[in-house]
């Protein structure tokens, strides 16, 4: 997204992309239902060579070195943050404030949206502000009342919005949105766009003498090979741990700890979403849910500060799915629960100095554990739900779920090693994505999330990506960042 922002001003880009091969797959969708989805093989997975974890034994880093990244196996889920997400860490400490706001944000989520063919209602409900929705679509009627009942109680339910693409679609690649496919491929027609795989970044370039970045410092997959590469300004968003890897990677004389580490801030206030599954048995039949459903948080004034939970409900099994398309209704419902964490110093990654992986890369020690609260949020999500249901004259239960589901990683929505603030005594990022120690290297993934809601982060690291970028390619601009064409 930084890139396409960039590209649209007519700032010359050139992306490292550490995938080589193009995305892998097949997805086939007919009157807006995925009828089979096939996902890449390989390429993907929590490598125990890549981390150690001295928090949480069980703690998870899913990465994914292939063009497009993640995207090629995610859900397509974009909800946008609500207005208050951004402000209501101030009810613990100042540093909890995000450095800007909903309105702030508002028009780039605007602008992704419409590159993303998302499909949802588009409305507001309580706790989840509406978006653009290349297909509008509906709760069903019977859930429609289900969720009148939960609007009156302060939460909302609506359709989940989500990257799922047009209603009829044959696409060689596991999913509807590919930030390859999508976005980089149509920038390759630009004179502004140059694209290079294979290329694994080890750290930004640093001259004490200009008293700013210069380029970056990469190995080419191709020939095994380090090569420099000069550049005026350095977007990084290769994801919350690999950026922060980079810069912390990125050892000078005057950034002995890392650049844009000159407070012991840079991999501080790590977190995740803890997340559980489970299937809903509803007293009487229900609705079949394609797409799939949103159940939105307990209201702000109801809940402790940066602690909450929000459902998603679907089909619970492939069997499920395909009875969808009968028309005849169901008891059974999976459930998808992300709740938050209060991001603390203590939460963390690190480099393990002396240990590199096959690039060169330092290896990371991650350092995270979801505490009481957190976790006592979660669970009090299952007793939440059954309130809500029978308040709706749903009577309900929940089957007997999968131990040890919690660790952190398994949600794959890491965030906050280079935060953003006002102030660089709580933050590594300005409120323009720009490092405080070196203003010309912005960090434009969920990295800079100042807190983690309970929604999924893709959107909002987007949103702030063509924000910071925007602004980047006004400096440019004004000279504020030296050109050399």
């Amino acid at each position: 997204m930084a890139a396409w922002q960039l590209v649209q001003q007519g700032v010359a880009v050139t992306v490292l992309e550490s995938g080589q091969d193009p995305p892998q797959g097949m997805l086939i969708r007919a009157f807006g239902r995925n009828l089979y989805r096939k996902k890449p093989q390989g390429g993907f997975g929590s490598d125990c060579q890549a981390h150690r974890s001295s928090g949480d034994p069980g703690t998870k880093w899913y990465f994914s070195h292939s063009l497009g990244g993640l995207s090629n196996r995610w859900t397509g889920a974009v909800p946008r943050f609500a207005p208050e997400d951004f402000n209501e860490g101030a009810r613990l400490h100042e540093k909890y404030e995000w450095p800007l706001s909903y309105a702030d944000l508002e028009p780039y989520y605007d602008r992704v949206e419409r590159l993303m063919d998302v499909v949802g209602s588009g409305a507001d409900v309580p706790n989840l502000p509406g978006g653009y929705t290349a297909d509008i679509r509906d709760l069903p009627a019977d859930w429609k009342r289900i969720a009148a009942c939960m609007a009156r109680l302060g939460q909302g339910l609506t359709t989940l919005p989500i990257a799922d693409g047009p209603p009829h679609l044959v696409a060689k690649r596991g999913t509807a949105f590919n930030s390859y496919t999508n976005i980089l491929q149509p920038l390759m027609s630009s004179r502004h766009f140059d694209l290079r795989r294979g290329a694994h970044v080890l750290r930004v370039d640093w001259s004490p003498e200009r008293r700013r970045a210069v380029g970056v410092t990469f190995r080419d997959g191709s020939d095994g090979r380090e090569h420099q590469l000069e550049a005026d300004a350095i977007v990084l968003a290769a994801g919350s741990l690999h950026s922060t890897r980079i810069l912390f990677d990125s050892v000078s004389a005057d950034f002995p700890n890392g650049l844009g580490n000159g407070r012991d801030l840079l991999g501080r206030y790590l977190h995740d979403h803890p997340r559980e599954w489970w299937v809903l048995e509803t007293a009487k039949p229900l609705s079949r849910l394609s797409p799939s459903i949103y159940l939105t948080r307990r209201a702000y004034a109801e809940s402790e500060p940066l602690l909450a939970t929000a459902w998603t409900f679907g089909a619970p099994s492939t069997r499920e799915k395909l009875l969808g398309f009968t028309g005849l209704k169901s008891r059974q419902f999976g459930v998808q629960v992300f709740g938050t964490m209060v991001p603390t110093p203590t939460g963390r990654v690190t480099p393990l100095r002396g240990s590199s992986d096959e690039n060169g890369a330092s290896k990371l020690d991650i350092d995270v554990r979801f505490d009481d609260a957190s976790l006592r949020t979660l669970r009090s999500a299952q007793g939440r739900l059954i309130e809500l249901m029978a308040a709706a004259d749903v009577p309900s239960r929940v089957l007997p779920v999968p131990p040890d589901q919690v660790a952190p990683g398994s949600s794959v929505h890491y965030g906050g090693t280079a935060r953003m603030h006002r102030s660089p005594e709580y933050g590594v990022v300005d409120t323009w994505n720009r490092l405080f120690d070196c203003p010309n290297v912005l960090v434009c993934d969920a990295a800079c999330f100042t807190t983690g809601a309970e929604k999924n982060p893709t959107l909002t690291a987007m949103a702030l990506a063509a924000r910071a970028c925007e602004q980047l390619s006004r400096d440019i601009t004004a000279g504020a960042v030296r050109s050399n064409g």
